[in-house]
């Protein structure tokens, strides 16, 4: 085989597409592992798992992955479960304007889970409600939750 043959338009092509889906099913997998552990902590009422694969996720936007997170489990009525997601986005990023509109939504809707999960002195140290207010009417969503 010479040079021409290597370098020729049908094996680039090939190369190209080979290269193109192990990139896909490489992203496709990562995103994957959340989607997973999601569903295992609806089955084992245990979020751990979900809050240490988000934090393996470097360089990731843990703002919109703890969102999409907490949406998922609390539009699937976990509501227990995704107040411990809360509890550790809190942990993580009291500051952000989306954490507040999470732990907001939970003192609204589900009060007396947030004080059983959370206690009195965590919710002290964590409610900012002048950031709460910042954040809510997208969902999360819009940009000014990432400020």
């Amino acid at each position: 085989m010479d040079i021409q043959e290597i370098f020729s338009f049908k094996n680039i092509i090939i190369v190209t597409t080979v290269l193109l889906i192990l990139f896909i099913f490489l992203k496709t997998s990562s995103s994957d592992g959340l989607s997973q552990k999601l569903r295992e902590a609806k089955k084992t009422r245990d979020v751990k798992p979900v809050i240490a694969e988000i934090d393996n996720m470097k360089n990731a936007d843990i703002q919109s992955i703890y969102n999409s997170a907490i949406k998922t489990l609390w539009d699937s009525y976990d509501r227990d479960i995704a107040s411990d997601l809360i509890k550790a986005f809190l942990e993580r990023k009291d500051d952000v304007p989306i954490a507040q509109h999470w732990l907001n939504q939970l003192l609204t809707v589900e009060p007396e889970l947030a004080r059983q999960k959370l206690g009195e002195e965590f919710l002290a140290a964590h409610l900012h409600e002048e950031c709460a207010a910042k954040c809510g009417s997208c969902g999360g969503n819009c940009k000014s939750c990432k400020s």
